[in-house]
């Protein structure tokens, strides 16, 4: 091979002059590069919505409600006819019934202040049922000890020691009234059998023998082995007066610290059910009457007096002020319409006159009408007319509208 020998390799001077200016091209080449690369800002670009929209809509009240009676029955009265100006509370109608509804109310009240009275006197007298219950374990506990010494009698005798000494006792004077029967007989036993003195002390040995027969054998009896039916009874005695004892110490025990408690839950359970009775009873009596629930005019009241009541005969209408929906706003103008923005409001059937109004919200909700999708609008009105009325047909138109898009 052969060895290059040319004048770049051999001029060390002539090499740098040649690689700084291929720097300098290089370095050239990224600035123009990097200058052909970038992207030029582009300003932000406004998007017109709502250029004059307008949309048709209904004059509602600020506030309006659909009355209806809670309860069936015929209209017995009727307080406030169509037109009639009302307060919250005001009566507009009642139904028939009332006297036999306040008459249960009258009942559950008494039943509440009878539950009542129950639960009162259960606590004031719980010293004194805490009393009678520790006198009561008291009684049970020597009933339960008498129980257990007559039976404990029984292991020996028939009966118990006192009643064998006197059974004893009667024994010895039986036999000494025996003994002078006979000695009163020896006198006169040689007598004739007719002799009145021989009969009459005949008759009294005769009676003293008798008397004495039936103790002997009274004592026989008693110091015998004692029965297995006056042991059972003996036993059965025992068991209930040991079953009563333990019964009045629980019930000692329930009320020492005060009323017991079950009887203290019973009577507050009868009190609740009192009261829930009686309020049942007085939503009953509530329900023959239909009051205001907010201060308003009866724009509609097809009640009569005698007739059935039905559902939607009252209409309610708070008409201080005044509220427009729109009927039509298409999903394509709804689009920069905000709560807050002002609008104006023109009416149909009242040629001339303009209300400004501002949005309160936007239903959220859209309604397919013919095909498309509309989306109601609430508009509060900032001023009324007295030719308003609820229902009319008006007319909404929204400014001009903005909204910035920002393009990267």
């Amino acid at each position: 091979m052969k060895k290059f020998t040319g004048s770049f390799f051999r001029s060390p001077a002539s090499n740098k002059a040649f690689a700084a200016l291929l720097l300098i091209s290089f370095l050239s080449g990224l600035s123009g590069c990097a200058g052909f690369n970038r992207a030029t800002p582009t300003p932000d670009i406004p998007v017109k919505t709502n250029t004059g929209v307008s949309a048709e809509a209904k004059v509602i009240p600020v506030r309006s409600s659909i009355l209806s009676f809670a309860a069936a029955g015929k209209v017995e009265s009727i307080q406030a006819p169509e037109g009639s100006s009302v307060k919250k509370g005001d009566p507009i109608a009642k139904l028939e019934g009332s006297e036999k509804a306040e008459a249960a109310v009258t009942a559950a009240d008494l039943q509440v202040a009878s539950a009542q009275k129950a639960l009162d006197d259960l606590k004031e007298k719980a010293k004194i049922a805490a009393a009678d219950a520790e006198m009561a374990a008291a009684l049970a506990e020597q009933e339960l000890k008498d129980a257990k010494e007559k039976r404990e009698d029984l292991n020996y005798k028939r009966v118990n020691q006192y009643m064998l000494e006197s059974i004893q006792s009667q024994l010895i004077i039986a036999e000494k009234a025996v003994e002078d029967a006979e000695e009163t007989f020896s006198y006169v036993q040689d007598r004739p059998e007719d002799d009145a003195d021989r009969a009459r002390a005949l008759m009294y040995l005769s009676q003293a023998r008798l008397a004495r027969d039936q103790v002997k054998r009274n004592l026989e009896y008693a110091e015998g082995p004692p029965a297995a039916q006056d042991i059972a009874e003996a036993d059965a005695r025992v068991s209930k007066a040991q079953a009563a004892l333990e019964d009045a110490k629980r019930a000692f025990d329930r009320r020492k610290t005060g009323p017991d408690p079950r009887d203290l839950t019973l009577a507050e359970a009868n009190l609740n059910n009192a009261k829930a009775q009686a309020q049942a009873a007085r939503s009953a009596l509530n329900d023959l009457q239909l009051s205001a629930p907010f201060d308003g005019t009866i724009i509609v009241n097809s009640l009569e007096v005698g007739e059935l009541a039905s559902s939607g005969q009252i209409m309610l209408g708070d008409t201080s002020a005044w509220q427009v929906e729109t009927i039509d706003l298409k999903e394509v103008d709804i689009i920069g319409v905000t709560a807050g923005q002002n609008v104006v409001v023109t009416f149909d059937a009242i040629p001339g006159l303009e209300i400004k109004g501002v949005v309160n919200r936007i239903k959220g909700y859209g309604v397919t009408v013919r095909g498309d999708n509309t989306y109601t609008v609430i508009v509060d009105l900032q001023g009324t007319d007295p030719r308003v009325l609820w229902n009319m047909t008006a007319r909404v138109t929204f400014p001009d509208t903005e909204m910035t898009q920002e393009t990267p």
